[in-house]
């Protein structure tokens, strides 16, 4: 039985490592350091790996860290984001993980200490995973996402678990990296491996917030790349696509959208007015 409610309980003070790859992410990566600094719940450490940035990510790197001991950051060439990440895997000494891009953030202070609180409160969970926030380049609220009960063949046909919006226990990155053939699908691939091997829950309430912006690389691949890689992830996962497959994916598109317009009808009107976000933005 899952125990799904806050009791701050400061008994248990689990550590949370954050890890952000980052690479010429000037213009956003200051509103993801404060997202994480400005937690309610303080046994964190921040690790930023930077791809050797030539913009002035460094100088606001070093700024915050200077102010906040917590955030350690690394600067030099890496075989993309995947790697990077991988590097702050290998240093991340805490008991929880969470993997944020230096682009996107969390939705709110309270965030982690839910986190924790959870994580306490149910041992049998490995994985937990909320909502989503879509903002854009300037921070607008456009969209809201709350993510479908754990359903393993679901996920297979939709992404609905991504790096934005999961906590895990260190065990899970024991086991598992990610795998840096991939780009685009990185994140998903790693999500079917993970919930595969550790129990994974849905909770409603918001997590992380996703920016969507002319840049990012969901934006920049191509379309031939992004179909090469989902053929090789759905090949490597034992996936077979067909006309069954494709109805059910019809049909679990059809009840997630359905789903979407009611979370943006309900959440949307109040959130575009006074968004618990905001305070991370200067």
């Amino acid at each position: 039985m899952v125990r799904s409610f806050v009791s701050k309980n400061k008994d248990l003070q689990l550590k949370i490592s954050v890890i952000t790859p980052s690479y010429n992410q000037s213009e956003y990566i200051s509103t993801c350091l404060r997202s994480v600094g400005m937690q309610s719940y303080t046994n964190v450490e921040h690790i930023v790996v930077d791809g050797g940035s030539t913009d002035e990510s460094l100088t606001i790197l070093q700024e915050y860290e200077d102010k906040d001991s917590r955030l350690t950051f690394s600067s030099g060439p890496d075989g993309g984001q995947g790697d990077a990440v991988n590097k702050g895997f290998a240093q991340a000494s805490g008991d929880i993980i969470a993997w944020i891009n230096s682009d996107d953030y969390f939705f709110d202070d309270e965030v982690f200490q839910y986190v924790v609180d959870f994580f306490n409160e149910n041992p049998g969970i490995d994985i937990i995973y909320g909502g989503m926030a879509y903002v854009d380049s300037g921070d607008n609220l456009f969209h809201i996402r709350i993510p479908p009960q754990y359903d393993y063949s679901v996920l297979t046909r939709i992404s609905y678990i991504g790096n934005t919006n999961a906590f895990y226990r260190r065990k899970v990155i024991e086991r598992h990296v990610l795998d840096t053939s991939y780009h685009f699908v990185i994140d998903h691939e790693f999500m079917l491996r993970i919930t595969k091997d550790f129990n994974a829950y849905r909770t409603k309430r918001m997590i992380g917030c996703f920016r969507v912006h002319p840049e990012a690389k969901t934006q920049t691949l191509s379309v031939e790349s992004k179909d090469v890689e989902r053929l090789r992830r759905d090949q490597f996962h034992s996936i077979t696509t067909g006309l069954t497959y494709n109805l059910l994916q019809y049909r679990d598109r059809f009840i997630y959208r359905l789903s979407l317009f009611y979370t943006d009808w309900k959440y949307m009107p109040a959130w575009k007015i006074s968004a618990p976000y905001r305070k991370f933005i200067k």
